[in-house]
């Protein structure tokens, strides 16, 4: 004869039931799968060498300095056609009539001056780059040097060790080329600057026959 409260036989594929009960709720003694501890102290013994790698070693490769190295080489195939460029008034003025460079030039500002200066030179942090105005620039030329040696004691940064001496003149005549969009963004500030010599449209090459 069985007792009437003892509990039901327990099915062999149940797990079994913990001896502790709370408020009328019992747990199962269902462990952790052996494979997911497995990848856990896995987790924990890769943890140590991967953080003095990537975050303690100076030296270490980042997605970053892995970035600035294809960009490098990149613009080493890209310059191989133009050779070294000079920072004067042809040169850039030669290039803002460029529409291929000033694509290449584009790539360069949107990946190192759009935290600042916006997207399309509408300014925010930054001055806005395509008014008539400036605070630091009065001239031309004085674009390629204030990207070169930076301004406002360090609130622009010299790009001179970080850009090579053409980025920084195909920058200077890509900034120079977003004047007189007037685009809607950070209020003037500065002063007028004088026009800019004129700008001579690179010839388009004639197709083969």
């Amino acid at each position: 004869m069985t007792n009437a409260t003892s509990s039901p036989p327990r099915v062999a594929s149940e797990p079994a039931v913990l001896d502790h009960e709370y408020d009328g709720i019992r747990e199962y003694d269902n462990p952790t799968p052996g494979w997911w501890q497995a990848l856990f102290f896995i987790s924990v013994a890769l943890f140590w060498p991967y953080c003095s790698r990537y975050h303690l070693d100076s030296d270490a490769t980042t997605i970053e300095s892995e970035w600035a190295d294809e960009q490098a080489a990149a613009n080493k195939k890209l310059f191989a056609e133009i050779g070294e460029l000079k920072a004067d008034e042809p040169t850039i003025l030669k290039l803002m009539g460029d529409t291929k460079w000033l694509g290449v030039a584009q790539s360069m500002f949107k990946g190192n001056c759009a935290a600042c200066h916006g997207s399309s030179g509408q300014g925010g942090v930054g001055p806005n780059m395509t008014d008539d105005v400036y605070k630091n620039v009065k001239t031309l030329l004085d674009v390629p040097t204030v990207i070169t040696s930076g301004a406002n004691n360090g609130a622009m940064p010299a790009w001179k060790g970080r850009l090579s001496s053409n980025e920084i003149v195909l920058l200077s005549a890509y900034v120079a080329s977003l004047r007189g969009q007037n685009l809607p963004g950070s209020a003037p500030d500065g002063q007028a600057a004088a026009p800019w010599p004129k700008v001579t449209p690179a010839p388009v090459a004639e197709p083969k026959k």
